[in-house]
């Protein structure tokens, strides 16, 4: 198989989004217990809790139903109105389904078609938009969920995006 631009970043945006981000996002839940997950500093800050929620319900949204056509309805203010405290394995399942949505749409999608268009997502924009939408966005909050970790925690994630890459 001929490599080319549109094959690449599809395979990048698949091996981050399937890999690489999510076990960085479970390695820090694995480190944490349900009450440090949705431990936040003030009122008006996100929990840990609240951002995987998010990543899930935005991810689902823009990548599940903007490329993959899923039907998926999305509740974003309840993704950070959430105070209840969800348990670790059932934010690690909603994670696992929310990947495997990725993988199979992301698995079965022909490279030449990034520049296709849809008004999926409320606006037209193109596949290859909303990979790079979705990859920057899940990259950000899991920067956030490493950093809130690292606070909460002392010692319980150390050089993790080493540890979580897959070699692409």
């Amino acid at each position: 198989m001929s490599h080319t631009l549109d094959s690449t970043v599809l395979h990048v945006m698949r091996t981050r989004l399937v890999s690489d981000l999510p076990e960085q996002i479970k390695a820090c839940l694995n480190a944490l217990t349900d009450q440090d997950i949705w431990w936040r500093p003030n009122e008006n800050a996100n929990s840990i809790g609240n951002l995987v929620l998010h990543v899930c319900g935005s991810t689902r949204l823009f990548l599940g139903h903007g490329i993959g056509a899923t039907g998926y309805e999305r509740d974003r203010p309840a993704e950070f109105a959430e105070r209840r405290v969800i348990r670790r394995e059932d934010l690690i399942r909603a994670l696992d389904e929310t990947v495997a949505e990725v993988d199979r749409i992301l698995g079965g999608l022909d490279p030449a078609r990034l520049m296709e268009t849809t008004e999926r997502t409320g606006k037209t924009t193109t596949f290859v938009q909303i990979l790079l939408h979705v990859a920057l966005h899940v990259a950000a909050h899991t920067g956030q969920i490493v950093y809130a970790t690292k606070l909460v925690k002392e010692g319980a994630i150390d050089e993790l995006w080493m540890k979580t890459r897959r070699a692409t």
